[in-house]
C-alpha cells in the first residue's frame, strides 16, 4: 500500500494526525523557546522516531533547551504515542497499534513532508501546511 493510499484509509489517517499533531505541538513549543523548527529537522525527528518505534526505550529530557533536544524529544513523542493508542480490531476487541502500522503511518507522514519540502534551508512548507491542516480539523 502507497503513502498515498494510507491517506485514503480512514484507520491509517488517524494515525497520521495523531502523529501531525506531535509535531504541530513540538513546533509549537519550540517557538515559545525561541526555536525555529524547519522542515529538515522534521524529517530528522521522523527518521529518529523510525528507530525508536523498533527499539521502545524512552527516556523523556528533563529539559529541553535547544534545537536537537526538541527534535529528540519530537521524535520519542511520536514513537511513544504509538503505545497510547488503542484500536478496535475486526473482532471487536481492543488491541495496540502494531510496530508495523506505526511505521506505515511515519512512513506516510514522511512522504506528506516530502512532497512538502521547498528544499531551501530553512524553509517551514511542510510545517505551515501541517498547522493550517490540523488547525482545520480542530473547526
Amino acid at each position: 500500500m502507497s503513502a498515498h493510499d494510507l491517506l485514503k484509509d480512514p484507520f491509517y489517517a488517524q494515525l497520521m494526525f495523531v502523529i501531525e499533531s506531535c509535531i504541530c505541538k513540538a513546533d509549537h513549543n519550540a517557538a515559545e523557546m525561541g526555536v525555529r523548527l524547519t522542515d529538515s529537522n522534521i524529517k530528522s525527528a521522523l527518521n529518529k522516531a523510525r528507530k525508536l518505534t523498533t527499539n521502545l526505550v524512552i527516556e523523556p529530557k528533563p529539559n529541553i533547551a535547544n534545537r536537537e533536544d526538541v527534535i529528540a524529544e519530537l521524535a520519542a513523542s511520536i514513537a511513544a504515542n504509538r503505545k497510547l493508542l488503542e484500536v478496535e480490531g475486526e473482532d471487536n476487541q481492543i488491541r495496540d497499534i502494531s510496530n508495523e502500522d506505526w511505521m506505515k503511518a511515519i512512513a506516510a507522514v514522511s512522504a506528506s513532508l516530502k512532497v512538502r519540502m521547498s528544499g531551501e534551508p530553512g524553509g517551514r512548507y511542510y510545517l505551515d501546511y501541517v498547522r493550517e491542516f490540523i488547525e482545520r480539523q480542530k473547526v
